[in-house]
């Protein structure tokens, strides 16, 4: 087994855009519960309780929806300029940016499909109100119990043309491959990767046609199921569109919910996913005949005409 990178430690923040910015920013704060962490120009800073940084996610205003970039933290001020140094080597590299609110200077590189990333260290901290303050020392603030509550950010899924190339590019990156979804013919269609313990920090989808944009969907997760199925209420009863029910995935293991925010971006809220310690899990690997999305359902969308269609645009 070769020596895996080290040089990110955590998905720190994400970027997405929205054409009903304050919308947008009202569903976060209001349905999921995150708190406002400062404005800048046409963007909106937030983050859940449960997050140190300053934020996870920004929310800039745009003609449309979708993804703005990837933000990860590096494991040391060493680790990121080691980082540049092979992402520069690889071919991947943009350059180097100021910063933004809440983290210094950051390097930004591209995926294979041209999702816009970036990498950097110093990060500026949540400043707590007093009386938000809590006692545990292991949380940043009190549980505002407003909305879903949901406590972090905890991955990013993505639309890729080529979901084998990412997989390579993500773990030369560092990352691990802990499960994929592959087609009959040996064609992967999904695959969920991670530099931590967590089962994902980000994955892929196949959209071969590049039909679809940039961005699947982002999640962040709550403690337990009570809190999806909670969630699910609580989306529902506030006029928000639920896109999907409550339900376990079987890739992953998660149980979740998922749900369309004003600006139209999807919104994943889950619970209950395993950790892995292991620095050799992986990868397992699921037919889509196995249903890997849905653990419980008997319908599987690969086996309708939809899989069909794969099939044929896979071209193998």
């Amino acid at each position: 087994m070769p020596k895996r990178n080290h040089f990110i430690s955590q998905l720190a923040h994400l970027e997405i855009y929205s054409p009903k910015l304050e919308e947008s920013v009202t569903f976060f704060k209001e349905i999921l519960g995150l708190e406002e962490s400062g404005r800048l120009g046409n963007s909106v800073y937030l983050r859940a309780w449960g997050e140190f940084f300053h934020h996870s996610l920004k929310i800039t205003e745009g003609s449309t929806h979708g993804l703005g970039h990837i933000g990860w933290r590096a494991e040391s001020e060493e680790d990121l300029q080691e980082a540049v140094q092979f992402i520069e080597s690889k071919g991947y590299g943009k350059g180097w940016i100021e910063g933004d609110l809440g983290h210094g200077r950051a390097y930004q590189f591209l995926s294979p499909e041209g999702h816009l990333e970036e990498i950097f260290w110093d990060v500026d901290l949540a400043v707590i109100p007093e009386e938000k303050q809590s006692k545990w020392r292991s949380r940043p603030q009190k549980n505002p119990s407003r909305g879903a509550s949901v406590r972090r950010l905890d991955h990013v899924t993505l639309w890729s043309s080529d979901v084998s190339r990412h997989n390579q590019y993500y773990q030369e990156l560092g990352f691990k491959y802990n499960e994929g979804v592959v087609l009959p013919n040996g064609t992967e269609v999904g695959s969920i990767l991670a530099v931590s313990s967590l089962n994902h920090e980000v994955a892929m989808f196949a959209d071969f046609k590049k039909e679809h944009g940039n961005l699947n969907h982002i999640c962040y997760a709550v403690e337990n199921r009570d809190q999806v199925l909670e969630t699910a209420d609580y989306v529902v009863d506030n006029g928000y569109r639920l896109e999907m029910k409550p339900f376990k995935h079987a890739l992953g293991e998660a149980f979740t919910t998922y749900a369309i925010e004003p600006g139209g971006n999807r919104v994943e809220i889950y619970g209950g996913s395993p950790l892995y310690f292991a620095p050799d899990y992986g990868p397992k690997l699921w037919p889509v005949e196995e249903n890997p999305n849905d653990a419980w359902s008997e319908h599987n969308i690969f086996n309708t005409a939809q899989f069909d269609s794969i099939h044929e645009k896979a071209g193998k």
